[in-house]
């Protein structure tokens, strides 16, 4: 599979059985170019010791496919992909500020506006509301509710 056959840009996806993660690569990466050219060579299984010929063949996937792959991956630590983290990044209500503006939060859409607010009761105690508009739809969130959106894709 090429590819060019894609309309969005693709990445290769290396995941053995027996690990957890996976690890996003740009196809032209060093690390994996023998799966790229499709190599055919020897390699020892380490349980058994026994030789067996391996043929090295690339996972190509899109990041739309990345998405909903069902299993945790990492950037290539070499190539790294402008892939962006499956961990989000998460925000409790009250700690919103400016740098919020404009991110598309998981589940809710594009942070708009927001708006904090404290009232002192006539006990002493204090009430705190975040009213909230993502694309345009308002929401009213208890302080402590988490927020989450994605993590950018961070070099290392």
């Amino acid at each position: 599979m090429s590819e060019t056959q894609y309309e969005e840009p693709v990445y290769v996806v290396n995941k053995r059985r027996r690990e957890s993660e996976a690890v996003v690569h740009m196809p032209d990466c060093e690390k994996i170019h023998h799966q790229v050219e499709q190599d055919v060579r020897p390699e020892v299984y380490r349980e058994t010791r026994v030789p067996a010929y391996i043929r090295f063949v690339a996972n190509y996937m899109t990041l739309t496919g990345l998405r909903n792959i069902g299993f945790r991956y990492h950037p290539c630590g070499y190539c790294q992909p402008p892939v962006p983290s499956p961990i989000p990044i998460s925000v409790k209500a009250r700690n919103l500020n400016v740098t919020h503006l404009g991110k598309e939060f998981i589940g809710r859409g594009v942070l708009e506006s927001f708006s904090i607010t404290g009232r002192l009761n006539d006990d002493g105690s204090r009430t705190v509301t975040v009213d909230v508009s993502f694309g345009g739809v308002h929401y009213r969130f208890d302080p402590e509710t988490q927020l989450e959106y994605p993590r950018p894709n961070q070099k290392r």
